[in-house]
């Protein structure tokens, strides 16, 4: 999805104005899984906004992923609600398995990449003054 600056303030108006008001339009019961669902949408479309490049886009493919699984799992929660035990992810909870902890893993894998590939930029910087 590309947006040139001139319809970058009208993307970025309809997607916050669609994540904060339009969970009001859902039923009561549902209002709440109806936000979180608008919200992972919300940030994939601005993720498709960044158009990010080399690490970057790596990190937000993988939230894009990840709040890919959001909107996916709230739509089939809204649609035929399952179990969900206080303090548990709802995805984890749909597939039996604990996702977080996989997920966590590769942020954190992400985190020593970043700071590696930052560093390694810094020094190519280093060696040229």
């Amino acid at each position: 999805m590309a947006v040139d600056r001139k319809n970058l303030s009208s993307a970025l108006l309809l997607i916050c104005a669609v994540r904060h008001y339009g969970w009001a339009l859902a039923p009561a019961e549902v209002a709440g899984v109806v936000s979180k669902g608008l919200g992972a949408a919300a940030i994939l479309a601005l993720l498709l906004l960044l158009k990010p490049r080399g690490m970057a886009a790596a990190v937000a493919a993988w939230f894009a992923f990840e709040e890919l699984q959001v909107l996916i799992c709230s739509a089939l929660w809204v649609v035929q609600p399952w179990h969900v035990n206080k303090g548990q992810a709802m995805c984890s909870a749909y597939i039996g398995f604990d996702i977080g902890a996989i997920s966590l893993c590769v942020v954190a894998a992400f985190a020593v990449a970043v700071n590696s590939y930052s560093f390694k930029k810094l020094g190519a910087h280093e060696n040229e003054r």
